[in-house]
Order: structure tokens, then sequence, then C-alpha cells
């Protein structure tokens, strides 16, 4: 790849994720028609990049691309996500287990440094905060753990999952964040067996919170 397409890749990665910052946030809502050329403007890129990262914001099922009618933010259903985390489950867990067992120790630093901060964004209630502490933990254990098939299976589940998380955020939800973080510093120790056991308490507590949040939708629809 040359030096202008290298450049091209990188904007269409900075556009994609301040779309999926944008629509976890709740700036685009469900339903939302998206213009290739608003959001070049919004975003002072061009609409190459932009294109690209439509393109993989449907490939993650956060938009629909439909042919004559234009570009659509999805909505949530939280029964899907019960669906996708019967798939999460086993893969984080074995993200885990490699992680721990490959990390170097410059990357056991980085992970532990980023369960403190993940502790302390969520007692401070940062939302944006920790929005950017999990996906830098997500980037950073899947390069740890060297499997491009993990990666691509994983991209879809992570982004769906980010964007229901963080759309009913509870005042950032300190039981999850708190498991969270202890399933970040199992790996920066290397234990790859507490990494799978943290691992699992923390998906336990997003199971919790989902059903929480698809009876609360139930009571009130």
């Amino acid at each position: 790849m040359g030096f202008a397409g290298e450049a091209s890749s990188t904007l269409a990665v900075e556009a994609y994720r301040r779309l999926e910052e944008m629509i976890i946030l709740g700036e685009l809502r469900p339903g939302t028609r998206l213009s290739e050329q608003t959001l070049a403007q919004a975003l002072a890129l061009g609409r190459t990049p932009i294109r690209e990262a439509l393109q993989r914001l449907r490939e993650n099922n956060l938009v629909d691309i439909l042919p004559r009618s234009g570009v659509f933010v999805t909505d949530v259903d939280f029964r899907d996500q019960f669906l996708l985390m019967e798939v999460r489950r086993p893969l984080e867990c074995q993200v885990a287990v490699r992680a721990a067992r490959l990390a170097s120790n410059e990357d056991r630093a980085r992970f532990m440094e980023m369960a403190q901060r993940m502790r302390a964004v969520v007692d401070a209630g940062d939302k944006v905060g920790l929005m950017n502490v999990d996906r830098s933990f997500k980037d950073l254990s899947l390069r740890v753990a060297r499997n491009k098939f993990l990666t691509a299976a994983l991209a879809p589940i992570q982004a769906n999952s980010r964007r229901v998380y963080f759309m009913h955020l509870e005042a950032t939800n300190i039981p999850i964040g708190h498991a969270h973080a202890d399933a970040i510093e199992a790996i920066g120790r290397g234990d790859v067996d507490r990494s799978v056991e943290a691992a699992t308490q923390f998906l336990d507590e997003m199971e919790s919170f989902l059903r929480r949040q698809l009876a609360n939708s139930l009571v009130f629809s």
C-alpha cells in the first residue's frame, strides 16, 4: 500500500471511531438518516474515508445502507444482545487466555495502567473516559492475542455491546466497571486462570445489566 492508501486507511479508521462514538453516545440516534456530505463537513474529512467508515459501520450492524433510500442508524434490540452474549463469552475468554500468556512486559504494564484508569473513570462517573479505556483495552488485548480470526469475529460483537452498554449506562454501573478492571488486571499479571474467571464475572455482570434493561423496556413499552 502506498502513502496515499495508508493515509486514506488512517482517515477511514478515524472516521469510523468518531462516528461509532457519536452513535454510542446518542448523538446519532436510531433511525437517523446519515449523509456522506454532511458527515464529511461535520468531521472535516473527505467523503472517501466517510464512505469507508459507513461500510464498516454496516458490517458491525450499527447502520443500514438501503438502496435508493440512504444510510440509517440501526435500532437496538435487547433480545439480540443475549444471542450476541452466547457468542461473546467463549471468544472473549479465549482472548483473555491468549493475552495473559502472550503479553510482553511492556504490554503487561499497559494492562495494569488501564485497570487503574478503568477504576478511576468508573468512580468518577466519566462516561466518555470509560468508553475510551474500554476501546483501548479491547484494541490492545486483541493485538496481543495475535489471532486475526478472533479479531474479525469480535469486531461486530464488541461494537454492538459497547453501544447498548453506553446508551443505557446507570452512573457508569460501578459493579460492571470494577469487574472489567479486575479482568484487565488479571491479564496484566499474566494469570491465565484468573483472567478467565474475571472475564466470566465481568460477562455475568453484563448479562445481569442486559436483563435489567430488557425488563425496564418491557415495563415502559
